[in-house]
């Protein structure tokens, strides 16, 4: 969902501005006024941002909508589509270099990382801390500290760099239909996940696949995913190096290989698997939980599945968070003032209705009109809500972006015959890790 690429140097970029990174050992919030101030005049402010289709636009127009006609400060945001992710990077990346930044954006961790090497991008914390403006201490308990973990940079003192916005989840999504008819149980782990998906599948009398057991998918994250849940990391602890090229990133594509080459895995084509599932001709696959409303619009019939976290438990947790760009002091405290709004129960309760993205606070499911939502037209938003704490954010440091193509390029090249396991991951491996010293 999230195949995105680096789209030209970031180092022209850092020249240009010529920022420089916080001091590693650096702690804490930094000493601060500018957090503490009152609105004293009209502001607006523009968001750029990457939901292109509805629900999400509609949904994050509507509550644009809602922020400015409530806050009483005199606030209006600007909703502005700068299309799709890697579009909304690119067109960051060039108001950069022409000093022409919206208030804030929609972004990625990696987008992030390289933002604040060119130095535009405010450290949240003092906004976060204010005794004026900030959360109080139940309200930052009350945000998941995944959502609060992948937007903190050790790269970058461990800064509050951005703060959670559109977030999900890597689930697996099941057809119990599918399992029921083939007699298999919902497996607890991944060798009965691999015996589920070979038992689920059909075949004709010339053995070609007529209903798949997985539809598989080349993106990064869900390889990511099928890696911590079987025990293992994405990085290393000082995160200089790559840990998913180990035993248990090897026992994955080993896995998924049997899988394809016994013809019981398939590709699909864009996104041909929600058809597949709805119509019960597929039992597994891995996707994120913003893809609910469409698995539900492509059923005709009724169909009993699923989400959950892989075989293990574990999973990453991704989705775009929102930074706020070096302005004015009036100008970025309304732009904090938006983000902390959008965070609060009720209204990261509707987002989540309206959505399809998580909430980010745990209080949101005693949310009534969440929970009546839940149980009677969305109980798989329910399931995958209750597998937040099972989540651990990807990687933010700089590098990752291109570290994903790596990943994609090693699974294609696995899948299609063009490479072994063992030497693909090995290579892969090796690139990633080049990556990240060259991006220190």
């Amino acid at each position: 969902m999230r195949k995105l690429g680096v789209l030209f140097a970031i180092t022209m970029l850092i020249a240009a501005c010529g920022g420089s990174a916080a001091p590693s050992g650096s702690q804490g919030p930094a000493a601060t006024t500018e957090a503490d101030l009152d609105i004293t005049g009209p502001v607006t402010i523009t968001l750029w941002h990457a939901l292109t289709s509805d629900p999400q636009k509609g949904a994050l127009e509507a509550a644009v909508k809602k922020f400015n006609e409530t806050n009483g400060k005199g606030i209006t945001v600007q909703a502005v589509v700068q299309g799709n992710y890697t579009q909304l990077y690119q067109k960051t990346l060039g108001a950069i270099q022409a000093g022409a930044l919206p208030e804030l954006a929609h972004a990625y961790e990696s987008f992030v990382a390289d933002y604040t090497k060119a130095d535009v991008v405010i450290d949240l914390d003092p906004y976060v801390n204010s005794k004026k403006n900030g959360l109080d201490q139940a309200s930052k308990d009350d945000i998941y500290k995944p959502y609060f973990d992948t937007n903190r940079f050790a790269q970058y003192g461990n800064k509050l760099l951005s703060f959670p916005f559109t977030k999900s989840l890597a689930l697996m999504y099941t057809n119990e239909d599918v399992l029921k008819a083939a007699g298999v149980a919902v497996p607890k782990t991944w060798q009965e996940w691999e015996q589920a998906v070979q038992k689920a599948t059909k075949k004709d009398a010339n053995g070609k696949t007529t209903q798949y057991g997985y539809a598989g998918t080349s993106d990064a994250s869900y390889f990511n995913a099928m890696v911590l849940s079987r025990g293992g990391k994405i990085m290393s602890d000082d995160n200089k190096t790559v840990a998913w090229d180990g035993k248990e990133g090897l026992e994955t594509l080993q896995m998924l290989k049997r899988l394809y080459d016994g013809g019981y895995a398939y590709t699909p084509t864009n996104f041909d698997w929600q058809n597949d599932f709805a119509q019960n001709k597929l039992a597994f696959t891995f996707a994120s939980t913003s893809s609910r409303p469409f698995i539900a619009a492509a059923m005709k019939t009724p169909v009993a599945w699923n989400v959950a976290a892989p075989p293990g438990g574990k999973t990453v947790m991704f989705g775009a968070n929102v930074a706020i760009f070096k302005s004015t002091p009036q100008k970025q405290l309304a732009s904090w003032l938006f983000i902390k709004w959008f965070s609060e129960q009720d209204n990261t309760a509707d987002w989540a209705t309206k959505s399809y993205y998580m909430p980010v606070r745990k209080s949101a499911a005693n949310n009534e009109a969440l929970k009546t939502y839940w149980s009677s037209k969305d109980p798989q938003g329910k399931q995958a809500y209750d597998t937040i704490g099972a989540s651990i954010p990807e990687p933010n440091v700089r590098g990752q972006q291109d570290i994903r193509d790596v990943i994609t390029n090693m699974y294609v090249s696995v899948m299609t015959g063009k490479a072994t396991p063992e030497q693909a991951i090995k290579d892969a491996g090796t690139k990633a890790n080049q990556i990240l010293k060259d991006a220190q």
